[in-house]
């Protein structure tokens, strides 16, 4: 009964049903053949949206997404209406993968060749041809910035202050979250960027300004290149080439010099490859499957558990990883693997 509980609370968010207390009842519900349907059958039910959403906003620290009112000048296209899409965009792109018949990869999540929009993100995204407010997959040409997480509006809108986009913030994301690689926590005393607001500088110059400072070069050496690999996307999510910077006074009003460049976001791993745009960035950062499941397997863990993810569990996120590598890093295989380990019926 405790199993059917802890089941029902991790996919479902609710109390169990009557099929699952019913299994329970009658000590069958241990058994690994019967635990697997079920855990099937409640991944295809639509109250698993609570795990979808519930998992992935805490995943993806998507809680970002709302810090901020985004410049209705600068950005009024982002209203909140658009924004609540961005959100279900991310949600929708999982629930697929998860829900796929065929095995929905976990590599999808890093690049793909379509994407989940209604009418309104297709619009903001400039796709034609899409009519309704229900999201549907949707295939992309070859060369189009969208399909993954990283081209999604949300993820790079979470990366900004709602007015400009912020490589720092993108960067540390990514490193921790698609790359299982966290930068560690900022020094004390660190000399704050805000202190170069008043010199007509692109974004890069900026950073690397920035980096002058001894105890703030080793950690955005490696944090900034990333970020910059990313500026092709304003900070709420739109594609472009250019940039530029409007100097204010003390006053925060603007004084009419500005400075546009063309963006440059070529860069290089910290020792590692050089990348030449966004699409190498992303066609490396997809070769970082493995780094990728591991993280999501921490994070699976602790979402499963309700509690935080600790040294004791390393041996068991290594055989859900093994596990899931042998079916290609299906998402539900992550999730089967976890549900059938003894720690997660003796929690």
């Amino acid at each position: 009964r405790e199993l059917a509980v802890r089941l029902a609370y991790f996919l479902w968010s609710t109390p169990p049903d009557q099929q699952l207390m019913d299994l329970a009842n009658r000590g069958e519900l241990q058994v690994t053949s019967v635990l697997r349907d079920q855990v099937n059958r409640m991944i295809d039910d639509p109250k698993s949206d609570e795990f979808i959403s519930g998992f992935v906003h805490q995943w993806l620290d998507m809680e970002r997404l709302d810090f901020f009112q985004f410049d209705v000048n600068m950005h009024r296209e982002f209203d909140e209406n658009v924004r609540a899409a961005a959100r279900q965009e991310v949600y929708e792109s999982f629930a697929y993968l998860l829900r796929s018949v065929s095995g929905g990869k976990l590599g999808e999540l890093l690049k793909s060749d379509y994407v989940f929009v209604n009418a309104l993100l297709a619009d903001y995204y400039g796709i034609d041809g899409i009519e309704g407010d229900d999201f549907q997959k949707v295939s992309l040409p070859s060369d189009s910035p969208r399909g993954g997480l990283l081209g999604m509006a949300a993820i790079h809108a979470m990366g900004s202050d709602g007015v400009v986009s912020s490589p720092v913030e993108r960067g540390a994301w990514v490193l921790r979250h698609l790359m299982n690689d966290p930068p560690p926590p900022a020094p004390p005393n660190v000399p704050q960027i805000s202190r170069l607001a008043g010199q007509l500088l692109t974004t890069r110059e900026r950073l690397v300004a920035h980096q002058e400072e001894a105890q703030c070069a080793s950690c955005h050496r490696k944090i900034d290149p990333i970020g910059f690999g990313l500026e092709n996307f304003d900070a709420a999510g739109k594609w472009r080439t250019e940039d530029g910077y409007r100097l204010k006074d003390e006053r925060g009003k603007e004084t009419g010099r500005r400075k546009t460049w063309v963006i440059n976001s070529s860069g290089s791993f910290y020792n590692g490859p050089f990348f030449e745009d966004f699409f190498q960035l992303r066609d490396l950062i997809a070769e970082k499957e493995e780094d990728f499941a591991v993280g999501f397997t921490q994070n699976l863990i602790e979402y499963a558990l309700g509690r935080a993810y600790g040294f004791t569990d390393q041996d068991l996120a290594m055989e859900i990883v093994d596990s899931a590598r042998a079916e290609q890093f299906s998402i539900r295989e992550f999730i089967h693997v976890l549900v059938q380990s003894d720690t997660f019926k003796t929690k």
